[in-house]
C-alpha cells in the first residue's frame, strides 16, 4: 500500500486474518500484581496508559502455522498487544515490564494519536527452571510518527507485514519480525533500511554490528565532550586521533551494516 499514516494503516497492511482479532482488555493490576513493579516503573503504568488491549492472537488454529516446542524454545502462540498511551517518553520503560511478565511473545504495538512504537523481545526456557521464561534480548522500534516518518521508517512500515514474514512455524514467523526491527534500528546509522531477505548477514550479525556500532557513538561523544575542556595541546591531540579512529571504525561498520 501507499505510505502508512495511521494506526488503521498499519493494521490493514500488517494483514492478519481476522481469526487472529481477539479484542480482549487487560487491566493494569494484573502487571501491578504479577510484575513486581518498583516505584517508577508502577508510576509509569499509572501515568502514561490510557488502555491494554490483547488485540490479536497468533496460533495453529487461527492462522495455521505450525507451533515450535523445543528444550529452549515455546513457541505456542504469538500475542499482539496493543498499548494506548497518554504519554511516550517511557514506553521503553513499560515494554520492559510487560515482556518480563507475560511468559510467552509478544509483540507489543504502543500507540498514540499517530504514532506508534513496536516491542519485541527473545525469551527462552530457564535452563535451571522449565517453568520459568527468560528475556534474553529486547528489541523496538523507536517512536515513529507515521505522517512524518522517514524514508527508512516508511518502508520498515511497509515491509511489516505478514505475507513477508516466514510461515514454517511460529518461532520463525517471530524472528523474522524481530530481524525486521533490527533492520530498521541498523537503517538509522546507514541511511538505508535493507529487509532481511535482501540482507544476507545472520540476524546475530547484525545485531551486534549494531551494538558495536552504538557503543562507538557512545564513546565519541564522550571523547567530545573531553576535548571540549581540555587545555593541554598535546592532549588534544590525542582525543583528536581517538575520534578519527572511532569515526573510521563507525563508518567501516555504516557500510557493511
Amino acid at each position: 500500500m501507499s505510505d502508512i499514516r495511521s494506526i488503521e494503516d498499519f493494521y490493514e497492511n500488517l494483514g492478519l486474518p481476522e481469526a487472529c482479532a481477539l479484542g480482549k482488555r487487560l487491566f493494569k493490576k494484573q502487571f501491578y500484581e504479577h510484575g513486581q513493579l518498583g516505584a517508577a516503573d508502577r508510576k509509569a503504568f499509572v501515568e502514561d496508559i490510557e488502555g491494554i488491549d490483547w488485540a490479536y492472537t497468533l496460533k495453529p488454529s487461527t492462522i495455521n502455522i505450525p507451533k515450535l516446542e523445543d528444550d529452549t524454545n515455546e513457541y505456542l502462540e504469538i500475542a499482539v498487544l496493543q498499548v494506548m498511551l497518554s504519554a511516550v517518553e517511557r514506553y521503553a520503560r513499560i515494554a520492559a515490564v510487560v515482556q518480563k511478565a507475560i511468559p510467552y511473545p509478544l509483540l507489543i504495538v504502543f500507540v498514540r494519536g499517530n504514532g506508534l512504537a513496536i516491542s519485541a523481545a527473545d525469551k527462552r526456557i530457564n535452563r535451571a527452571d522449565a517453568n520459568k521464561i527468560v528475556v534474553e534480548n529486547s528489541y523496538d522500534t523507536g517512536w515513529i510518527d507515521m505522517p512524518d516518518a522517514t524514508a527508512e521508517q516508511q518502508a520498515f512500515l511497509s515491509d511489516f507485514r505478514t505475507p513477508n514474514f516466514s510461515f514454517r512455524d511460529l518461532y520463525a514467523f517471530y524472528q523474522d519480525a524481530v530481524a525486521r526491527i533490527i533492520a530498521l534500528n541498523c537503517a538509522r546509522h546507514s541511511g538505508r533500511y535493507e529487509p532481511p531477505p535482501e540482507k544476507t548477514k545472520p540476524k546475530a550479525d547484525r545485531l551486534e554490528a549494531l551494538r558495536q556500532m552504538e557503543k562507538l557513538h557512545q564513546e565519541r561523544a564522550e571523547v567530545r565532550n573531553k576535548l571540549k575542556n581540555e587545555k593541554n595541546l598535546g592532549t588534544q591531540v590525542s582525543l583528536n586521533t581517538r575520534i578519527k579512529q572511532l569515526s573510521d571504525r563507525i563508518e567501516a561498520i555504516r557500510n557493511d551494516i
